[in-house]
């Protein structure tokens, strides 16, 4: 059930009426974008929502059982609202969005709100940008809980990992650049895959503070699981974290790897999963163990 003031039920009763549906989004970076679908700007509840045509969310899907509301919202890119780099960058991603309506002539009567939620899905064309609208009601669909998993559930550097990681960034700049996506430190001599599925920090130019996962790196060469939004340049200053591929130990999953836990960070002991030795597997706890082994 939406609730509005009598003022608004009133309105939009009416054949005419002069309602216009607002979006205001707060972005991962604490700033606030409003923007409303009438060719004129003004200010509500102490911020402004721009007049932007060319942005529009699509039909709102409800329905009785509770299933999660999803919608979409579709515009064109620009300087003032949402840029490919801005997209690109992770800026609008699971942004929280409120979507609701109100009398533009009249905003004393106050709102009527429609969705609120997290963005979820965002994609850039060349001058258009498409977003999923996700309920809040998503949330509710979410696991919780730990599953039995031969992979790490820690997140590097954790309150369940331990590992002082903070200690462990280096900070340098570039000496070549390849793409967007692949460049050059030479200064580096760490060993092979030391800084995989680390972190990537941008410490220079409009972009500081932007972080971006590394894909591979080998030779004081990075490869970034994503392009940058901007064309990084010989000499831009930089931070790395080391990453945790999430293994513990060689054997198993992993008979030619190494131990990220054991041999990289020497913190067994905080592991937070479930290798082939600690865990039994089907077939032992079935009884099985000794016809797969005459089998084979």
């Amino acid at each position: 059930m939406k609730t509005r003031s009598v003022a608004l039920a009133n309105h939009q009763a009416q054949e005419t009426t002069s309602l216009t549906q607002c979006l205001r989004v707060e972005r991962k970076d604490g700033t606030v974008v409003g923007v409303n679908m009438t060719s004129r700007s003004f200010n509500y509840l102490g911020e402004t929502y721009s007049a932007r045509e060319g942005v529009s969310p699509a039909a709102i899907e409800s329905q009785a059982d509770g299933a999660v509301q999803n919608t979409e919202v579709n515009g064109f890119l620009s300087e003032d609202f949402a840029t490919e780099e801005e997209i690109v960058g992770g800026l609008w991603d699971n942004a929280f969005v409120t979507l609701f309506e109100l009398n533009y002539r009249d905003l004393s009567m106050g709102h009527m709100s429609l969705m609120s939620g997290w963005l979820g899905d965002v994609s850039a064309g060349r001058t258009m940008f498409n977003a999923e609208l996700r309920s809040l009601g998503q949330a509710l669909q979410q696991q919780l809980g730990d599953v039995y998993q031969p992979m790490c559930r820690a997140k590097l550097g954790d309150s369940m990992c331990k590992v002082d990681v903070e200690s462990m960034r280096v900070t340098s700049t570039l000496t070549a650049v390849s793409t967007r996506r692949t460049f050059t430190d030479s200064a580096r001599s760490e060993a092979s895959d030391w800084f995989g599925a680390g972190v990537f920090r941008v410490l220079a130019g409009a972009y500081t503070g932007m972080e971006m996962e590394v894909h591979a790196f080998e030779a004081g060469v990075y490869t970034l699981a994503l392009p940058l939004p901007f064309d990084p340049t010989v000499g831009m200053a930089y931070s790395v974290i080391p990453g945790c591929r999430k293994r513990h130990e060689r054997g198993g999953l992993f008979p030619a790897g190494i131990s990220d836990c054991r041999d990289k960070f020497n913190n067994v002991i905080n592991f937070q999963g479930e290798p082939p030795s600690m865990f039994p597997g089907n077939n032992r706890i079935l009884g099985l163990g000794s016809l797969v082994g005459q089998q084979s």
